[in-house]
């Protein structure tokens, strides 16, 4: 199923104190244009692509997780804690969500509070503990050993590429990460060709940050 393709990350840190919910903002959808004023960022999203609300996406990554951990309770119960510390911006689909599609590409974007753990400073950083998070999980994941930089809105993002096996299917995914006012902003790109894959660049090389 095409849903779990975008939700499988680190969920490593675990922290306390305060939810991240409670911090920043999860942003607006107006006319196909993602908004957040806590990273003071905005996003065009792909015309005619789904964009699911919070309650999807809190459905989605509850699913993403379960078919991460598997059979392992001691990763279940690190992935319930990290629950605490990360928010689900947006999450856009090509098709609607079961739509018969062989796969169903996707752009989503999340923010994992980083702020105890000083170890943390960059993108690449973040994406060093997502190789890990990937690697221990049920899933059979290539991750390519070279870390990309990237601007996006004059922004610098870590790249990281990965390809998974799902249902017979071979899935690429593209992590972008960057370190920001205490949390890790990262935007996740999910394809399964070129053309989708050229086609992703473009909309996420349309984000502009405010200074």
């Amino acid at each position: 199923m095409g849903i779990f393709r975008i939700f499988v990350f680190s969920f490593l840190l675990v922290g306390c104190g305060k939810k991240a919910s409670e911090e920043i903002d999860f942003g607006t959808v107006n006319n196909s244009v993602y908004q957040n004023k806590y990273f003071a960022f905005t996003m065009p999203l792909p015309g005619g692509w789904s964009v699911q609300d919070q309650e999807a996406q809190q459905r989605l990554n509850n699913m993403g997780g379960k078919l991460l951990a598997g059979d392992d309770k001691n990763l279940k119960a690190v992935i319930k804690a990290a629950e605490l510390k990360t928010v689900n911006l947006f999450a856009v689909f090509k098709s609607r969500l079961g739509s018969p599609v062989p796969f169903n590409p996707s752009i989503m974007a999340m923010a994992e509070k980083v702020r105890d753990f000083p170890g943390i400073k960059s993108g690449k950083d973040y994406l060093f503990q997502v190789k890990q998070g990937l690697e221990a999980g049920q899933i059979k994941v290539s991750i390519s050993e070279d870390i990309l930089s990237q601007k996006l809105g004059g922004v610098d993002f870590d790249v990281m590429e990965a390809e998974m096996t799902i249902g017979g299917r071979t899935v690429q995914q593209n992590y972008y990460s960057t370190v920001m006012k205490g949390y890790a902003l990262v935007l996740v790109s999910s394809f399964a060709d070129d053309e989708d894959k050229s086609f992703q660049k473009n909309v996420l090389e349309k984000i502009t940050f405010s200074k």
